[in-house]
């Protein structure tokens, strides 16, 4: 009897062993790491006034990390009491053709969250439009309303932050993906 069990449990010992096959191994689901950025742009456009587009953009070079980025234009311009839209396109300019991240980033919403920080003294408002599937659902980030009221100038700081199972709609949980500041002038 003390024999048959063995065989039973070496059978069922085979068996769990063999399923354990390298084609289960490429079902798991790894953890998302932190996106490779390049350059993030800044799309905004007047509500009131379509012709009115200000762009900016941020550009890193990956190869050479000590260098400050490349801010062109040298300011964000916008004109003061107005509303604007903004989106947001993140690139990967390493790979060819260049890679839009930002597409990626819209795809897993539920792990990314934009924060904009106007710093003191720019008469600048910036207020999330488009919110995740979670449930309920939290902000996102990717579109947003940004509103400027008197003349001034200042500077603007976009941060992603990257929270996979963490994400509550604050900034403490998980890591940081970008973090780039832009100089404005509202006039």
């Amino acid at each position: 009897m003390k024999n048959f069990r063995n065989v039973i449990l070496f059978l069922m010992f085979g068996t769990i062993i063999a399923s354990c096959n390298k084609n289960n191994v490429a079902n798991v689901q790894h953890p998302l790491s932190n996106e490779f950025l390049t350059t993030t742009i800044l799309n905004l456009q007047n509500v009131s006034n379509p012709n009115d587009k200000p762009s900016i953009s941020y550009y890193l070079n990956p190869n050479t990390p000590t260098v400050p980025p490349v801010i062109t234009p040298d300011t964000l311009k916008l004109t003061k009491n107005a509303t604007y839209t903004c989106n947001i396109v993140i690139l990967d300019q390493t790979k060819t053709p260049v890679d839009t991240v930002s597409d990626v980033i819209k795809q897993r919403e539920n792990i990314h969250l934009f924060f904009f920080y106007p710093t003191s003294g720019l008469m600048l408002t910036d207020s999330i439009t488009d919110h995740d599937t979670n449930i309920p659902p939290l902000p996102f980030g990717l579109q947003s309303q940004i509103k400027t009221e008197a003349a001034s100038t200042g500077s603007l700081r976009v941060v992603l932050r990257h929270q996979p199972n963490v994400k509550n709609g604050t900034y403490g949980p998980g890591s940081t993906d970008l973090d780039v500041t832009y100089p404005v002038s509202i006039k």
